[in-house]
């Protein structure tokens, strides 16, 4: 059995159903606190109870989904080849001329990823 990564949408499902959990338990405790402290209004104290509970949760769960799917990065992997040609560069910096003059290991990476526009070949 292999393990799959989760997708894009799998991850923004997770952070919207964290968020709106996290925020609807604060949102009861605002609202009890709220409804204790003012009175409960022409709602009543479950209407109004459950109005700060909807309304925290929902913003709070729109917030933890964009930041679960900003958080998302593409497979950053080095393919064997790319370790070879890595392992090599960096023993050439290593044990040759100057570093002014050399291309350091990493931005040998970054630069190779930003021609083939990935930074792994699967």
């Amino acid at each position: 059995m292999s393990y799959r990564e989760p997708s894009l949408w799998d991850k923004a499902k997770m952070g919207l159903i964290m968020g709106g959990s996290v925020g609807a338990c604060l949102g009861c405790l605002i609202g009890f606190y709220s409804t204790m402290k003012f009175g409960p209004g022409p709602r009543g104290y479950l209407g109004t109870i459950g109005q700060y509970a909807l309304g925290s949760g929902a913003s709070f769960g729109f917030f933890m989904m964009i930041g679960s799917c900003i958080r998302t990065d593409e497979d950053l992997s080095l393919g064997a080849d790319d370790r070879a040609a890595l392992r090599a560069q960096m023993n050439r910096y290593r044990w040759t001329g100057s570093a002014a003059t050399q291309t350091t290991p990493v931005a040998f990476y970054f630069a190779k990823a930003a021609k083939t526009g990935s930074s792994s070949e699967k």
